[in-house]
């Protein structure tokens, strides 16, 4: 088995029960079985899909209801690789994001151009495979396909050049953190010999980014990372055809390219990397239609360890302080992300629905005798990450023009001791305490769980702006 299993102190939730009898309401996804946060099978979002994201239907559905359209401006604070914005591009309407992991910021805003000349994509990609195919090669460990390459794209590579073996290129360049049990020798060193090729053979910048994306977008198929949706490891994988899952990629980018027309290319979006505590820091007051966002939620998620291996392979974060440097810039949703000096709690610490919650959890603690680190940190997670959102709220109150609205799409959580947390209830009236109006929670579906037999509510948030300040 790929992960170890380890069941909770508790399998019984009453608020689960007393829900589950008062439901009346119909949720707005009921056919995906609480798989409809996968991106993979749409276009543009497909380039990159983040395992913890979440569907284009709901940014959709958000558009349709709320009547956005080209001459409206939707924002997402937590803005992810860029999902909301996509789908605002592909509707020709405006968009701005933040987000505070700088790959997640640099895998959107490749997503959202467009504009790229799909003719030099194709020669590039032409040129790269024909490079890596004979490189591979010539060192006895070709991949088992065939790259059609003129010949003057073949002679980029001589029968008599030199090349190293995949354990020499591994000992001189994998990275410190990329330890071996993440991902294997050899499709390590296949990843380096394609980004070698692009950066010898792809000059053009926007179309050099596009393979780094795509390069970056494979990483995780050809480790032994899996997501289950915590991070895991399974037994090593000593080898996987790496060029042809990079080609299969670039297919996929060159067919979405090709679909794009004139009105979407020229829609704008605009992409900043950022804390969305100090959200009007980055954008004007007043100045957003609307925003659409999936925030974090306290299910003890940690939302760099999703993105380790990107990170650490495009050196945005190569060592531990450089990884915190990113998780101080996010909301805390992980008892991994907490900071002795954190105090986000300040203007929630008087809300009782909070405070029963983190009772519940702390007499749970006590009976079941908790000695862990983690397990201590389990009440201060939630103080931290329901005042850390009244920030972002407080903000995003600022940047919304009047009768403005966000939508916030949360999950309720049993992460701690099997306390039910009643996630977009409490933010209503965290909203309701900043200065929002007019609330509203949508059933949008069951999220059905491994760790026992509940399905918990994923709702959508919406709250306004009021007309009049």
């Amino acid at each position: 088995m790929p992960f170890k299993f380890n069941p909770p102190t508790r399998a019984h939730c009453s608020l689960c029960d007393e829900l589950h009898k008062a439901d009346t309401a119909k949720p707005v996804i009921d056919s995906h079985n609480g798989k409809a946060s996968s991106a993979n099978n749409y276009p543009f979002h497909n380039w990159y899909n983040f395992v913890l994201g979440y569907s284009p239907e709901f940014p959709n559905y958000m558009i349709r209801k709320e009547g956005m359209n080209e001459i409206s401006n939707i924002l997402d604070p937590f803005m992810g690789s860029g999902t909301t914005l996509v789908c605002c591009k592909a509707l020709g309407i405006p968009s701005q994001g933040i987000d505070a992991n700088d790959f997640m910021v640099e895998a959107a805003r490749v997503k959202l151009n467009w504009s790229v000349s799909i003719v030099e994509v194709r020669r590039s990609r032409d040129l790269v495979l024909a490079q890596c195919e004979k490189a591979l090669a010539c060192n006895g460990w070709s991949e088992k396909m065939q790259v059609v390459a003129a010949n003057q794209q073949m002679s980029l590579l001589s029968n008599s050049e030199e090349r190293p073996s995949y354990r020499t290129i591994v000992e001189q360049r994998r990275p410190e953190m990329l330890l071996p049990k993440y991902i294997s020798d050899k499709p390590l060193a296949k990843i380096y010999l394609i980004h070698d090729s692009i950066r010898k053979l792809v000059v053009e910048s926007q179309v050099r980014k596009l393979f780094d994306l795509a390069l970056s977008s494979i990483i995780l198929a050809a480790s032994n990372v899996r997501y289950g949706p915590g991070f895991g490891v399974i037994k090593p994988i000593d080898d996987k055809d790496v060029l042809g899952i990079f080609a299969a990629k670039l297919d996929r980018i060159i067919f979405d390219l090709s679909s794009a027309n004139d009105r979407q290319k020229k829609t704008k979006a605009y992409v900043v990397l950022g804390d969305s505590r100090a959200l009007s820091d980055y954008f004007e007051a007043n100045s957003t239609d609307m925003m659409i966002t999936s925030p974090p939620y306290p299910g003890d998620h940690e939302y760099t360890k999703h993105t380790r291996l990107e990170l650490i392979f495009r050196g945005f974060a190569t060592n531990i302080s450089e990884f915190r440097e990113i998780k101080r810039r996010m909301v805390r949703g992980s008892t991994t992300n907490l900071h002795n000096d954190d105090f986000d709690r300040e203007p929630v610490q008087d809300m009782e629905s909070i405070r029963s919650i983190t009772s519940l959890i702390q007499e749970r603690l006590e009976h079941d005798g908790a000695t862990s680190g983690f397990e201590k940190l389990y009440t201060k997670l939630v103080w931290e990450y329901f005042g850390g959102m009244y920030k972002v709220l407080s903000q995003c109150l600022k940047v919304l023009r009047p009768g403005g609205k966000i939508a916030l799409l949360v999950s309720d959580s049993h992460a701690f001791k099997m306390v039910h947390i009643q996630t977009a209830k409490i933010l209503e009236e965290v909203g309701e305490r900043v200065g929002f109006v007019n609330p509203e929670i949508l059933l949008w579906q069951f999220k059905p769980t491994t760790s026992h037999k509940y399905e918990l509510r994923e709702n959508v948030l919406i709250l306004q702006k009021s007309l009049v300040e």
